[in-house]
């Protein structure tokens, strides 16, 4: 098995904040990606109303009814951004967010903005699932709603990207992917 890679230089490079990003000082949470069944909606609504002082930022497709969220005041629903922009919000946001339940799908999967997220170097805040348990060392992984509230005040104290966050996918590039594949094909 050959996990997918990560646009390290897009990720890690300095970027320019995005406009739509709130600019009050707060803390912000965010999450960009596909916004469908395994997306923990109760969750995020719940962090929302613990953590008042928080913007929460969501940024995707949504694939389920969120309309409920957006109507509270600080809970941010920007839509679908194109890749070569998430940059811009997640190296510029407090903390990084994978609120997934505990479905089939979710032990299945591998997702791409979890590399991406650590390349960004703000700290990742997680639910339990196997691609994550593999960044354990690394990132939060949370098995309740305390634990995401306790990492995301813990995250508010770090003001600049971590390095040793970037430096755990440094090698995860699709260049070392392809280095990987071209390996393997000169073995045949």
């Amino acid at each position: 098995l050959i996990p997918h890679g990560v646009d390290y230089k897009l990720f890690a490079n300095p970027s320019e904040r995005a406009n739509d990003l709130p600019d009050d000082g707060r803390p912000i949470a965010g999450f960009y990606g596909s916004i469908s069944e395994w997306f923990d909606v109760e969750l995020v609504q719940s962090l929302a109303r613990r953590l008042p002082e928080w913007h929460f930022v969501i940024i995707g497709k949504a694939d389920i009814d969120i309309s409920h969220l957006s109507r509270m005041a600080n809970i941010h629903i920007l839509g679908p951004r194109p890749h070569n922009v998430l940059p811009n919000y997640s190296q510029h946001w407090t903390a990084s967010l994978l609120p997934f339940k505990n479905n089939d799908q979710i032990q299945a999967c591998n997702p791409l903005k979890l590399r991406e997220y650590l390349a960004a170097g703000r700290p990742v805040i997680s639910t339990a699932y196997p691609a994550a348990l593999a960044y354990e060392d690394t990132i939060a992984i949370c098995a309740n709603e305390e634990n995401f509230v306790a990492h995301l005040e813990q995250a508010r104290k770090i003001t600049s990207p971590q390095s040793t966050l970037q430096e755990t996918v440094r090698e995860n590039t699709w260049e070392a992917r392809a280095q990987q594949v071209n390996h393997l094909l000169d073995q045949l």
